[in-house]
């Protein structure tokens, strides 16, 4: 079955052909060959049963043979895995070990059973992680020469143990570290640091391997490697590989009566007559990163990444288009002018207008206040790693200064891997302003249809609840139009036992399973073939991961479908009614900053527990490292003698990976006794807390008690017509100023800030509608939040030139817009920000709005926010003049997150107040390569 026949299928229905906003298709690719190198043993070539090497493989294979550590960089279904797999199979003739880390442990198990099905006498291959029996460990240490673990097993289970993997470390010649691309942000730092002390540790043993990692294609990638393992490291980026046609839809659900919860007809709205701001900068239709850095605020508080490159066809399992810009759409932005379409007439789907891609390589360089009482009125929203929801507070009124009721920061949220559960259909305010479908609904429905055809799909949804959701709504619909079907699909995502998994991804190679809803989980390398066809629900965080995640389809070098569905929020709306935001933009360049001294000590307290630290160890550790050591001394942490440092307690010096603060809590059925899964303790207060709903493979539980000291939240099964959503209340203080820069009377600020927030009360919210129909308080402990903050000023004078002017809502507005568009920017997931806005923020004396990275240090977003901010600022313009909504919606200013309940919200504004700030930007340079920032290499 072809992509363009299940496309038509799935617009027969006259109702959707609305729907899509943009059709790409990106044409097949040849291969290019390369011969054998001269050192692969003939039994191996022979085990591999292939007629020859796609020529990147070759390449990559041949550098690591020689020594030289490399990345290669291809898109999904690309072969990198025998770009690794040559060096590595051929190492174990000689008795050389291999060392395999995955970021997950399906890959990992995937990997093996592909290692093991070439019946090598030589190769001794095991995975090594949690799931591993006590007895075979002690083999695996002995006997094995190909380890197969992840970086959680590397740090917990192995360095500190190195003694007992003295004779696997004394032979290792290869290190492997497959989807590198998604070690980004606080969890990519760790990992760079526990990949500095295994490097440490192997010269103890009198090893120093070669490096080889697989990614898909991002922005400089030898950037991002050398930062990841602080070595030198060589690109192989031209991918060889063939590739089957893809047909790329750009889906957007109907808007919805607010009233009736029914379809609306497309309608023709013209932008506010606002005339856009006198710009230093190219188009707002297609932001690059070429474009200036600077910026400004966001509100979202994503793991993976790519398989299509925008920037590089060749370079992708899906490529997009430099010059791909057929766009239906009903919306006119502000004086923006629209790339000229191809004066041939592309074909057409079903009434769709089609572009045919280019296969053209585009080539791109990216970048990588005085503290004071805090007294006044402060409007936040997103908090990482929640979704917030809506809080009824009153009001600010117009003007200068807003009352003194808003004087207390309130915040209601839940958390964001559950945001699609209660975002079936969020309704905004009900009565007032029209509202999408949710792309959860609208999912599960394409989801459906498609197993009906016969087509084997993946459907990827950013949350654990809603991968739930989507999983039982498209059950439902089978069972009511071709029942027995519905055996046929079912949810995979994390939390699940590991027996669970491995029955699933079985059951999905051996197509029992027709249609499967995940998280991403299954982004990753796993090899499935055959797919027909990939939903993405909503934008993934990356480009990089939007192409990972499409290029799932087609693995085998058929032609696929990828469907993008949005959400109703600015970003998703901007990029299916932009689509040259996608098909002709680069994919990102991989954000990590091993030198956070968060994420450094916890490391260096581990380092010294494996072996004294010295001086020497200082140039691998970073130029922070020798201070750090001293502030850990001092805190009794290490101790100094005359042979270095040495940690000084006997239980291990804990370091949370993940940023997550301490243990997971286990989430336990308490009239069994049976493990449903985990959540991380972070999570928990807006998850697991006492009364919450809790979805698992499609049953619903009510939480009865969550025990933090204990790390257990005990839940008993129930069917309730609700979903519940977490309430907060949050400050901000700037601690420290590091980066300003001025846009006439506008300030930009970069540095340190503190965010203090506690869970205090819950929502209940009538299913289908998003009703309010209950709120609960709850009694949970504060947290407090030491972070980096980007955050955007406006002078007096600028703000009186606004005249009569809603100053509230308008900053309001442009904080929930631009929050929504910065993952476009920065390779960050809306979890890990948080964002506030406010009249008059004590420390600064003017209207403000900060955006923060949601970890403790900081994880580098905030700082290419503010690299990036003009860009930024334009694409927030674009997207919310853009919209036909009249007084502001889901699509432009509102946010189901929001603290505020989405009031006040003044649309016209923000588009004046973005107006003001963008006017006076300086021109600037584009971005290079050199402002990425520190390597991390060794010197």
């Amino acid at each position: 079955m072809s992509d363009h026949h299940l496309l038509d299928q799935l617009l027969r229905d006259p109702r959707r052909r609305g729907r899509v906003t943009h059709v790409q298709v990106i044409p097949a690719r040849p291969a290019t060959f390369a011969p054998w190198p001269e050192w692969v043993p003939a039994s191996v070539i022979s085990a591999l049963n292939i007629p020859g090497l796609w020529e990147h493989q070759a390449t990559a294979a041949s550098l690591a043979h020689a020594g030289d550590s490399v990345i290669v960089a291809t898109g999904t279904a690309s072969g990198k895995s025998l770009a690794y797999l040559l060096p590595s199979l051929t190492a174990a003739f000689s008795d050389e070990a291999t060392l395999y880390l995955a970021p997950t442990k399906a890959l990992a198990h995937d990997q093996l059973r592909s290692v093991e099905s070439l019946d090598l006498a030589s190769v001794r291959a095991a995975t090594f992680d949690g799931d591993t029996p006590p007895d075979a460990r002690d083999w695996i240490r002995r006997h094995a020469n190909f380890v197969l673990t992840n970086p959680d097993m590397l740090h917990y289970g192995i360095l500190p143990g190195h003694a007992r993997w003295s004779s696997f470390l004394r032979r290792l010649r290869y290190v492997i570290i497959d989807e590198s691309h998604g070690y980004r942000g606080v969890f990519g730092s760790h990992v760079a640091q526990i990949i500095r002390r295994l490097r440490r540790v192997c010269a103890r043993y009198g090893t120093s391997p070669t490096f080889i990692l697989a990614s898909a294609t991002v922005s400089a990638p030898a950037v991002s490697a050398t930062t990841l393992t602080g070595l030198p490291m060589t690109a192989v980026t031209t991918d060889a590989s063939p590739r089957g046609a893809t047909t790329f839809a750009l889906w957007e659900p109907p808007l919805l009566d607010a009233v009736s919860h029914l379809p609306l007809p497309p309608r023709e709205h013209t932008a506010p007559s606002l005339h856009a701001p006198s710009l230093h900068a190219p188009s707002l239709h297609a932001p690059s990163l070429h474009e200036s850095p600077h910026t400004t605020a966001t509100n979202d508080a994503s793991a993976a990444s790519a398989a299509g490159s925008a920037s590089d066809p060749s370079g992708q399992g899906l490529d997009a288009n430099p010059s791909g810009r057929s766009i239906e759409t009903n919306r006119s932005g502000p004086h923006v002018p629209e790339p000229a379409l191809d004066e041939t007439a592309p074909p057409r789907v079903d009434g769709v207008e089609t572009h045919q891609a280019e296969a053209e390589p585009h080539r791109f360089s990216e970048d990588s206040g005085p503290a004071v009482d805090a007294a006044d009125p402060l409007r936040t929203d997103d908090v990482p790693g929640r979704v917030v929801d809506e809080t009824a507070l009153r009001p600010a009124s117009k003007g200068r200064r807003p009352p003194a009721e808003d004087a207390k920061t309130r915040r209601s949220d839940r958390d964001a891997r559950h945001a699609e559960a209660e975002a079936f259909e969020w309704d905004g305010k009900a009565g007032e302003v029209s509202v999408r479908r949710a792309a959860t609904s609208e999912v599960a429905d394409l989801l459906a249809d498609l197993v009906v055809m016969g087509a084997q799909t993946l459907a990827f949804v950013r949350s654990r609840r809603g991968v739930e959701n989507v999983s039982l709504a498209a059950k439902r619909g089978l069972e009511e139009v071709s029942p027995g079907l519905e055996t046929q699909v079912a949810a995979y995502r994390g939390g699940y036992l590991p027996e669970e998994r491995r029955a699933l991804e079985g059951a999905l190679r051996s197509r029992e399973l027709l249609g499967l809803a995940t998280t991403n989980a299954l982004e990753l390398g796993i090899d499935v073939s055959g797919l027909d066809a990939v939903l993405i629900c909503g934008w993934p965080g990356t480009r990089a991961s939007l192409w990972q995640q499409a290029g799932r389809a087609g693995r085998s070098g058929q032609d696929a479908l990828a469907v993008l569905v949005a959400r109703d929020d600015p970003l998703d709306t901007y990029l299916v009614h932009h689509p040259s935001a996608i098909f002709g933009t680069p994919v990102e360049a991989t954000v990590l900053d091993p030198d956070n001294p968060y994420v450094l000590e916890p490391h260096l307290c581990a380092a010294a527990a494996e072996l004294p630290l010295t001086a020497d160890d200082f140039t691998m550790f970073g130029p922070t490292s020798a201070q750090l050591v001293d502030n850990l001394v001092s805190a009794g942490q290490l101790r100094r003698r005359p042979t270095g440092w040495f940690w000084t307690h006997r239980e291990r010096p804990k370091a949370d990976l993940r940023g997550s603060g301490s243990m997971p809590v286990q989430v336990v059925e308490a009239g069994t006794g049976r493990l449903l899964g985990t959540v991380d303790e972070g999570s928990a207060h807006s998850t697991v807390h006492e009364g919450a709903v809790y979805v698992h493979q499609g049953e619903s539980f009510l939480v009865e008690l969550l025990d933090l000291e204990d790390s257990v939240a005990l839940v008993s099964q129930a069917y309730p017509d609700y979903t519940t959503s977490a309430r907060s209340v949050t400050e901000i203080h700037i601690l420290d100023v590091q980066k300003s820069s001025f846009w006439g009377e506008s300030g930009l600020h970069f540095g340190t800030v503190e965010v203090k927030r506690q869970v205090v009360a819950y929502q209940m919210r009538r299913n289908g509608s998003g009703e309010v129909i209950g709120e609960k308080p709850l009694d949970l402990p504060e947290s407090a939040l030491r972070t980096k903050s980007v955050w955007w000023t406006i002078s007096p004078d600028a703000f009186d030139s606004l005249g009569d002017f809603d100053a509230p809502g308008a900053a309001h507005a442009a904080e929930h817009a631009s929050i929504g568009l910065l993952p476009l920017f920065a390779t960050c997931d809306r979890w890990d920000i948080g964002g506030v806005s406010t009249q008059l923020h004590p420390d600064t004396g003017l209207l403000t709005v900060f955006v923060y990275d949601g970890h403790p240090g900081g994880a580098g977003f905030a700082e290419r926010a503010y690299s990036a901010a003009h860009p930024w600022l334009l694409a927030t313009y674009e997207a919310i003049a853009s919209c036909d909504c009249d007084h502001g919606c889901p699509s432009c200013i509102q946010s189901p997150k929001c603290g505020n309940g989405n009031d006040p919200l003044n649309k016209r504004d923000a588009l004046a107040l973005l107006s003001v700030l963008l006017h006076d930007h300086p021109p600037t340079p584009p971005l290079g390569p050199a402002s990425l920032g520190p390597t991390g290499a060794d010197q």
